[in-house]
């Protein structure tokens, strides 16, 4: 796992390190309550299920951090960059499904609440979260797109409006048969890119928005079903215990 993180995303940062220690210790401290309905099933394949949870978590949060870093700058070896991004979002994505298919296979076959359906709609949630980075990741590439083209048109129009006046100072000067030292012939090879302001993609705020509220009403829909679930498992179980121990006093 940690020769595979390297190769994908390379060294983390120091940010990024504190980032995953703050989420990781709240997503473990979140399982280990849900754990507590369902503590008689609680063994070695759960320990399984939950690291598989776990690395996945941790896979999509670094994921985030690198597409919201692409988000604010430009990486310094482009083709490095999202070659790697590329790849461990596609890794994400099927390591996510593969999970979410087990889950959904041992719950259809097993047809009782178990400590599957909270794992289910964990791996359902993890999958929502790598499909949305996925989706912001290729919305920022549709972006720098944007910029790029209008940014080269920018660039075309400015460079042959100097080569305009660059003709018109010397049809100028053949005309009236004399130099005019103090007035310099403008080059086009002195205009930089980084001089040129372009509006950007105006709509990409409309598509960020859209996919925030699909995104966060999906996870929000499957963490309301999960606790429901929950909740009914230990409604059941506490009214089996209820039962066995009014049994148990006659």
């Amino acid at each position: 796992m940690f020769a595979l993180q390297r190769l994908c995303f390379g060294p983390l940062r120091p940010t990024e390190i504190e980032h995953l220690y703050d989420k990781g210790w709240f997503a473990v401290t979140e399982t280990c309550l849900a754990m507590t309905i369902f503590r008689d099933e609680v063994g070695a394949f759960f320990l399984v299920m939950f690291t598989a949870l776990f690395t996945g978590k941790v896979w999509g949060w670094i994921g985030d951090g690198r597409v919201e870093v692409l988000e604010q700058q430009p990486p310094a070896n482009p083709l490095l960059f999202h070659t790697r991004l590329s790849i461990s979002l596609f890794l994400s994505i099927a390591y996510d499904i593969w999970l979410l298919t087990y889950a959904v296979n041992t719950v259809v076959e097993d047809a009782r609440p178990t400590m599957m359906v909270m794992f289910l709609f964990e791996f359902a949630v993890l999958t929502v979260c790598s499909l949305h980075t996925a989706a912001r990741y290729v919305i920022s590439l549709v972006e720098q797109h944007v910029v790029k083209t209008q940014t080269r048109q920018r660039l075309e129009e400015r460079r042959r409006h100097i080569r305009e006046q660059r003709a018109e100072i010397l049809r100028r000067r053949d005309t009236e048969g004399a130099t005019d030292d103090n007035e310099e012939l403008p080059d086009e090879n002195d205009v930089d890119e980084m001089d040129i302001e372009v509006p950007g993609w105006e709509a990409k705020g409309q598509w960020v928005l859209s996919l925030d509220l699909l995104a966060g009403k999906s996870a929000k829909v499957l963490l309301g079903d999960s606790r429901r679930c929950a909740n009914r498992n230990a409604q059941t179980s506490s009214s089996l215990g209820y039962t066995l121990r009014f049994s148990a006093s006659f």
